[in-house]
């Protein structure tokens, strides 16, 4: 009997151990006040986009409007914006007038459900172009086209670009006064050095100009008409070609090296284009000069040469 009994506490014994050791501490039994399931640490939320509010390019064109007394030119600005609502595109005179918007092109934009910034995940990219049309009434000068952006941030960005109006008035430049230039061109003297007694070769070319401020010169008989031919520019304001000039005389001079007074020599006349030649005796070193007095048609013109002559007494 009394086995029984100690083999009975025993197994009851055995049983609250197990468990003891099946049942958490009750420090570790969770209260009331968390429902199953939830963290203490908040969810994070999807982040927005950041509005970056600006206005990335005014371009104008053409950048140099030319106007002629009839018809019209016409003038486009192309503004390029990130992140903005609305935008006006104006565009002001010389000295600070105004011509107004866009000429019957609009120069707006109308906010958009989309705009609220706080909705934005990506940036808003837009382009807007407006056009003028300029006349000869239009002032001349720098004019300016000035842009007025609202970003999506509230806030209001401006930009400004020039552009110059100009009046095509290019009218026929009046006659030239005066008698036509010349020169000697090519001048030249051989052999150099040149030895004592021997000849010297002097050569040249008599030319007159045969362009100026637009005027061609006619050769024959030395008339002028108003031309634009092969010889004559548009891009030139003043003569722009010479043409040989035959049957004048050319005057040949010399000063001795160390001398101030040129000593006359002799004249020779130009041949039908405008070419000379002259053989003189060299007896000392010295410059040559040729010179052409012109009249009341022709300038006149001169070229020189300084040539050295060698060997013998008259060596320099």
């Amino acid at each position: 009997m009394v086995n029984r009994i100690t083999a009975a506490m025993m197994v009851a014994a055995m049983s609250a151990t197990a468990l003891a050791a099946a049942t958490p501490a009750f420090a570790d039994v969770p209260d009331g006040s968390s429902a199953p399931g939830t963290s203490d640490t908040p969810t994070p939320s999807t982040p927005s986009y950041r509005v970056d509010s600006r206005i990335l390019s005014v371009d104008v064109t053409p950048g140099t409007v030319v106007v002629r007394r009839h018809g019209s030119v016409r003038v486009t600005a192309t503004v390029r914006t990130k992140d903005v609502k609305d935008v006006t595109i104006d565009v002001l005179e010389p000295q600070g007038g105004g011509y107004g918007h866009g000429g019957g092109h609009s120069g707006h934009w109308v906010a958009r459900k989309d705009d609220n910034p706080s909705d934005r995940q990506e940036p808003k990219w837009d382009t807007k172009s407006t056009s003028w049309d300029f006349d000869w009434s239009n002032k001349t000068g720098a004019w300016t086209v000035h842009v007025e952006a609202l970003g999506l941030d509230g806030q209001v960005r401006v930009a400004d670009r020039t552009f110059y109006v100009k009046h095509d008035d290019w009218s026929r430049p009046s006659a030239p006064r005066g008698p036509k230039a010349t020169r000697i061109s090519g001048f030249n003297a051989t052999p150099q050095p040149v030895r004592t007694g021997r000849k010297l070769d002097l050569r040249g070319r008599l030319e007159v100009a045969q362009c100026y401020s637009d005027w061609y010169y006619d050769w024959d008989g030395y008339d002028r008409r108003w031309g634009r031919g092969d010889d004559c520019y548009e891009s030139r304001s003043y003569w722009h070609n010479w043409h040989w000039l035959g049957g004048q005389d050319i005057d040949v001079y010399f000063l001795p090296r160390g001398a101030r007074t040129w000593k006359y020599v002799q004249t020779v006349e130009t041949n039908g284009d405008g070419r000379f030649f002259s053989r003189v005796r060299a007896s000392k070193s010295g410059t040559w000069g040729v010179r052409f007095d012109g009249d009341r048609r022709l300038k006149g013109s001169e070229a020189s040469r300084y040539v050295k002559v060698v060997g013998g007494w008259g060596h320099r």
